[in-house]
């Protein structure tokens, strides 16, 4: 009888503890008001217009509110509402990490902050581990928590930018305005929601917290420095005849390198044909995976997204059949074609009526739609999937339209076709382009495209027509901000 009255207290305590650690992730979570502007990819010298959303977040130690970065992307202006009050507040971002899909705000007026308990970061959860959801999704003003376990942890590409990073999955329903809402498990953070998927229900899908504390990690004073990858791309080797001819001995194991980004992690340090044997010490598998405790494996990108920017990763490669120790300072790549831009102005140039943009997957969806849908036009998903950086060559420049003009006629079709050359030399980059296209002293330009097709204009008739044209189509300036104040932040090389 005692035995059963002491069992009894400690299932109570046990209650009234959990509902008042419910209480204090209640207060912590917060509804954040949007209002964004996003950029034309398609008429690059304008806006789309403004639009409002709402979503989730959570209020962390130092006075910071954590966030998915797509719930904030395009700000113009940002407003957050403490649960069960009514007064919005005016915040600021801090920092904002558009590859992992997180972000953190903060609150001039101090205040807001008060009589709530910041939210702890706890670890990566384990499979089967109860949580909770706490957010605001569309559907009531109220918050909400739901409750799942989690079901899945590997390596998955981001719907907000189509990097990958580690991702927890939950069979918790997690639906629009709930993005940032923290994922709660033991009264700590293991995790931030960020997306789920139209065709599943009740399955949801979390940024684990191991991802959020490397974010937080990297943010350094006002700077915020990313994450790090190794800029190249690798072949598996589970073809035993591919490993022989490599001179693989049968201990080991490992993946080729197939190409290595211009100035990336490894630019210099590994070459096309190397086999990467182990990474910080960890042995890679044939199918390009490491150990990953009682979780089994896992992508070996992951070691690498575990670490900062400005670190050194020890490897150990195969180079010519023998073993080499080789070691890179990681550093945040920056692409050939960007897969998604947030928060920057869309790049263009416009001489003689003819407009150029970087090819980058913005633009892409903005004219064909969806991914899904596959509507993007062969030769430049193909470029989309398969360019990578070199010192040659570092953006792709396009033809986006030709703004039709006496000086420019029978060219007035052309449009989406790869720059290969002005006046026969190469093009590196937008810079590059605009520099070659002004320091020309020939009386004709001539601009290769893909599939051998050329605009040839008159130098000088389309220099003195050029304002006229921007005139006629209403385009302000012939070329984006950040190419007119290069100082500017922005996503040129």
């Amino acid at each position: 009888m005692k035995r059963t009255a002491l069992i009894m207290a400690a299932l109570m305590l046990a209650s009234i503890a959990a509902f008042a650690g419910n209480a204090d992730i209640e207060r912590a979570t917060v509804k954040i008001f949007t209002v964004s502007n996003t950029p034309d990819f398609t008429q690059p010298w304008q806006m789309l217009g403004q639009s409002r959303s709402t979503g989730s977040g959570c209020i962390i130690s130092g006075n910071r509110i954590l966030t998915n970065a797509h719930v904030i992307s395009n700000r113009m202006f940002i407003q957050v509402l403490k649960n069960g009050e009514t007064e919005k507040y005016v915040a600021d971002v801090v920092a904002v990490d558009h590859d992992c899909d997180l972000a953190v705000l903060t609150v001039k007026d101090k205040t807001f902050f008060n009589g709530v308990k910041p939210v702890n970061i706890g670890n990566l959860p384990k499979l089967g581990n109860n949580v909770k959801v706490f957010g605001f999704p569309l559907g009531g003003e109220k918050l909400s928590i739901t409750e799942g376990v989690v079901s899945r942890i590997e390596v998955t590409s981001y719907s907000h930018s189509y990097e990958s990073f580690l991702t927890v999955q939950i069979d918790a329903a997690i639906n629009p305005g709930n993005s940032g809402g923290p994922v709660i498990s033991d009264g700590k953070l293991v995790g931030v929601a960020f997306q789920c998927y139209d065709f599943s229900q009740s399955i949801g899908y979390a940024i684990p917290a191991s991802i959020v504390k490397s974010f937080l990690g990297n943010i350094n004073g006002k700077s915020y420095r990313g994450f790090p990858t190794l800029g190249v791309s690798t072949q598996n080797l589970e073809n035993e005849s591919y490993r022989e001819k490599l001179g693989m001995t049968k201990k080991q194991s490992g993946v080729i390198v197939n190409t290595v980004e211009y100035n990336a992690s490894c630019w210099d340090v590994l070459k096309q044909g190397d086999v990467i044997l182990s990474i910080d010490g960890v042995r890679v598998a044939n199918d390009g995976t490491v150990p990953f405790g009682s979780l089994g494996r896992i992508d070996l990108s992951y070691i690498v997204k575990t670490k900062k920017s400005g670190e050194k990763l020890k490897m150990t490669i195969l180079r010519d059949k023998k073993v080499m120790k080789v070691e890179a300072m990681l550093r945040k790549q920056i692409p050939v074609i960007y897969g998604q831009l947030y928060d920057v102005k869309p790049v263009y140039y416009v001489f003689g009526g003819v407009v150029f943009i970087p090819l980058n997957g913005n633009y892409l969806q903005q004219m064909w739609g969806s991914w899904g849908e596959r509507k993007q036009p062969a030769n430049l998903m193909n470029r989309m999937l398969s360019e990578y950086s070199t010192p040659e060559k570092q953006e792709i420049i396009i033809v986006r339209q030709v703004l039709a003009d006496e000086t420019n006629v029978g060219y007035e079709d052309f449009r989406n076709l790869v720059v290969t050359s002005v006046n026969g030399a190469g093009i590196r980059d937008m810079r590059d382009l605009i520099a070659k296209i002004e320091g020309s002293k020939e009386n004709y330009l001539e601009i290769e495209l893909e599939g051998r097709d050329k605009i040839v204009l008159d130098a000088a008739k389309s220099r003195e027509a050029s304002p006229g044209i921007l005139g006629r189509y209403q385009v302000e300036f012939d070329r984006s901000e950040n190419l007119r104040v290069p100082e500017l932040p922005g996503v040129l090389k």
